[in-house]
């Protein structure tokens, strides 16, 4: 089943195209890896196809439905989005952080267990306590990737998600990654890390706002 559609998308900004003509398929249980040049527009078409921003032409669709026309919490329950800064509130703990991210998708609270997500990204229980403006580049990120983890969204929109990580968070990264996409989550991911492009189905490069098919690895 077809997670994410764009059909001739793009999107304006200063009086040109940022995106021409941008026609992208991401199905269930795919990952994608979006690369290009800095300016290329790889955050503005996540952001686009996360419901963020609106195209000026052409449409985005969600299993067959326009994103205009879903609810906007149903929206943000299905689609996670990572941006490149955490976006975290630095007083906070992790776990404080988790929680708030949930309550405000007004996510069932159910059995759900915020501490082992974060045990899922490297954090010890105690550090999973203490406020993230204490926090390195690398823990900040990992908490960022327990909210993406926490949101049981279906499709993952990430940018830069491997920014600040050492070599042992990198391949827990990759790990998360594949198993994700073993559950059926459609990724993609917009980077310049290499490392990443060999856990990818499909490489795409951005260039001049269209987007250009190239060889996986």
């Amino acid at each position: 089943m077809i997670r994410l559609a764009a059909d001739a998308l793009g999107w304006a900004a200063g009086g040109r195209f940022v995106l021409v003509d941008v026609d992208l398929a991401l199905p269930a249980g795919s990952l994608t890896v979006l690369t290009g040049e800095n300016g290329a527009g790889k955050s503005t078409l996540l952001d686009v196809l996360s419901g963020n921003r609106t195209p000026a032409r052409g449409v985005v669709k969600l299993d067959g439905v326009p994103l205009a026309e879903i609810e906007p919490a149903h929206l943000a329950r299905r689609i996670a989005r990572l941006d490149h800064a955490p976006g975290l509130y630095l007083e906070l703990t992790a776990q404080e952080n988790v929680q708030l991210f949930r309550a405000l998708l007004h996510a069932e609270r159910g059995d759900f267990d915020v501490a082992a997500v974060l045990d899922q990204v490297g954090l010890d229980r105690r550090e999973q306590t203490r406020p993230v403006r204490s926090f390195s580049r690398g823990m900040l990120q990992r908490t960022a990737i327990a909210r993406v983890l926490a949101s049981q969204a279906d499709v993952w929109l990430l940018d830069e998600p491997s920014t600040g990580l050492d070599r042992a968070g990198c391949d827990l990264l990759a790990g998360l990654l594949g198993d994700a996409r073993d559950r059926g989550v459609t990724l993609l991911l917009a980077t310049h890390d290499p490392a990443l492009l060999p856990l990818a189905d499909r490489h795409l490069h951005l260039r001049h706002g269209h987007l250009v098919p190239s060889e996986v690895g």
